[in-house]
């Protein structure tokens, strides 16, 4: 008996230590054998890819016990970070009540009285410096975020006076994270110390854009951060697409759920009934006013209807009592957002695919009626911005005589077309002259600046080009191309492939002609409303450089002297001898070597895939 119980102890160990860590942890069987000295992986580690460990002290891992330990150590990781963030001072929070990074509180940081932005190198006269902050691993210094800050509200800020600039970038940060990444951003834009700030802003900075929408808090500083957002979105590239159109209509949503579109009765849309503040409607209703105009914008670069008549909620006694409240160029800028939506509107009713005489007719009306609006408007407008925008709906509103037939479109439609172009065009550059205008474009008034080209180019290749001022109109061509490609921040963006793309629109001897050679400047794009015009040109340039049966049917062309590259020559800008009439200027600068390609297109709304063809795509529809 003593000579069989140690034998049967140490079969005992042996049979018990036989499988693997994973194994036993697993409860599976294992054909391991751990008295080999080295010995092999067992064939479940082998499958899976594991390390197979023989360990004799081995203690099994229950799993919720473990995830409750890790949910543990990241809350009293958590609350250690909040605890000693210096962005929260003070705000000890309970254990296991962990405040999420990048809430929101229900504050307006426009209305928190601090000190005002110091210099880098000045002292803070609150014992308040600016803090360092970091974003999805990007990590801004105190100097780098004072001066985005000084930039946006030195250059940018006049614009779009919807911030406070008393409040100090440490106050943004607790109150609004996105709203202070966005205002950086802004800020980053002519950065010269850092250049690539901007782009590398881009995605996280859209990505809080997104986050912002589902946030539960007092959406106000989420609205002002998208507003700035929409004026001056991140330039777009191979990786990143420009998400404004989305974007302005949550921009409204939010803002209608919120109740800003009934000022009066926001208690209506509110949780909690409370006595309002006396200038807590007036508040309401310029916030509301800088969403409609903001919207509106989007869609009108977009070429896209506005699903929202704001002309209903004008009609409400109340509200017109606090718009005329607001300050004067607010209320222009609202009623030009009105004048345009209820055109548009009017325009879609009548019918823009296939107008009879009697439809052009009725257009012409109301153009003229539209028209008779924006002039009782500049009897308001006091400064040159007002009447840019005034020039601009105008414009607006004279190139849908571009939908007319071949037939009926005649002299005196071109003639308002090319004055009220030459009129934005001439503002424009004065405005560039005289205050910088490219430094702070917004994308709205770069996007009428290229619908200004398209329309110049249209007119001035026209069978009336004859009966204008022909040198004028070139030499205001000039002008905006070149505004175009200053409006850049970086390589191939919107503003310098828009200006390449006018200069090869400029340089074709196909465009605005029919197959027979015939010149014809109405529209085949007939569904992008008053953006018609550039839409419609950009598929005319596509057909000529980009059409494979064209490129086929021309013998013996090279299809790189037809789509340029980067490894092959630029694009020819220049003009033509015959082409310039008396001797008309025409000084553009060579164009950059890259590709208008699919980046452009982005920027324009024009399509989700990277395909323009539907029906070429791999996706199958149902019935």
């Amino acid at each position: 008996m003593e000579d069989t119980q140690p034998q049967q102890t140490s079969s005992a160990s042996v049979r018990k230590n036989a499988a693997c860590t994973e194994c036993r942890q697993q409860k599976m069987r294992c054909e391991g054998d751990p008295s080999i000295w080295d010995p092999p992986a067992c064939s479940r580690c082998r499958r899976l890819k594991i390390p197979c460990v023989f360990s004799a002290p081995f203690r099994r891992t229950h799993k919720r016990k473990r995830l409750q330990e890790l949910e543990e150590e990241t809350t009293a990781l958590k609350r250690q970070l909040l605890s000693a963030s210096p962005a929260a001072p003070g705000n000890h929070l309970p254990s296991g009540h962990a405040q999420p990074p990048r809430q929101e509180e229900d504050i307006d940081v426009s209305r928190i009285p601090t000190a005002r932005i110091m210099c880098r190198n000045e002292p803070s006269a609150d014992n308040d410096p600016t803090l360092s902050r970091t974003i999805d691993g990007l990590e801004l210094v105190p100097g780098i975020i004072d001066d985005c800050f000084e930039l946006y509200f030195k250059d940018y800020h006049s614009i779009l006076p919807i911030l406070d600039p008393s409040v100090t970038p440490n106050t943004f940060y607790q109150h609004a994270p996105f709203l202070f990444w966005v205002v950086v951003s802004i800020g980053s834009r002519r950065y010269t110390r850092q250049p690539t700030l901007t782009r590398a802003l881009a995605l996280p900075v859209t990505q809080l854009a997104l986050q912002s929408i589902v946030v539960r808090t007092k959406p106000i500083n989420r609205m002002k951060a998208l507003i700035l957002l929409l004026n001056w979105p991140f330039p777009s590239d191979p990786f990143y697409r420009d998400p404004s159109f989305l974007l302005g209509g949550a921009l409204l949503h939010m803002a209608m759920q919120c109740g800003l579109h009934a000022p009066t009765f926001s208690q209506d849309f509110s949780k909690i009934y409370s006595k309002l503040p006396v200038q807590e409607p007036l508040r309401s209703a310029e916030m509301w006013a800088y969403v409609v105009i903001t919207y509106q914008r989007t869609c009108s670069g977009s070429g896209q209807a506005n699903l929202v008549s704001f002309e209903i909620y004008n009609e409400q006694i109340h509200f017109k009592t606090l718009l005329e409240k607001l300050p004067v160029t607010l209320r222009i800028q609202i009623q030009i957002s009105n004048v345009i939506t209820r055109a548009h509107k009017a325009l879609l009713d009548l019918g823009l695919l296939s107008m009879t005489p009697q439809q052009e007719r009725t257009m012409d009306a109301l153009l003229d009626g539209f028209n008779t609006e924006l002039d009782s408007l500049e009897n308001l407008a006091s400064s040159i911005w007002d009447r840019l925008y005034i020039a601009s709906a105008r414009q607006d509103l004279v190139v849908m005589h571009f939908y007319k037939s071949a037939t009926t479109l005649d002299m005196q439609s071109c003639m308002l077309i090319f004055n009220a172009t030459s009129s934005v065009l001439e503002q424009v550059r004065n405005l560039d002259r005289d205050y910088g205008l490219h430094r702070i474009c917004t994308r709205f008034l770069l996007t009428v600046t290229l619908l200004s080209l398209a329309s110049m180019a249209r007119i001035l290749k026209g069978p009336f080009a004859g009966y204008l001022d022909q040198v004028r109109g070139y030499d205001l061509f000039n002008t905006g191309v070149r505004f175009a490609r200053s409006c850049s921040i970086q390589k191939a963006d919107y503003g310098e492939r828009g200006a390449a793309f006018a200069e090869q629109i400029w340089k074709s001897k196909k465009v605005f002609r029919n197959p027979d050679g015939s010149i014809n400047i109405t529209l085949r794009v007939r569904n992008r409303l008053s953006s018609g015009p550039l839409h419609d040109v950009i598929r005319c340039w596509k057909e000529e450089f980009f059409d494979l049966e064209y490129i086929h049917s021309a013998p013996g062309m090279d299809i790189e002297t037809v789509i340029p590259s980067s490894a092959t020559a630029g694009l020819d800008t220049t003009l033509a001898p015959s082409s310039v009439p008396n001797g008309a200027p025409s000084n553009f600068s060579a164009a950059p070597e890259f590709l208008l390609n699919d980046e452009l297109w982005g920027d324009l709304e024009l399509g989700l895939s990277d395909n323009w063809d539907v029906a070429g795509s791999s996706m199958s529809w149902m019935a």
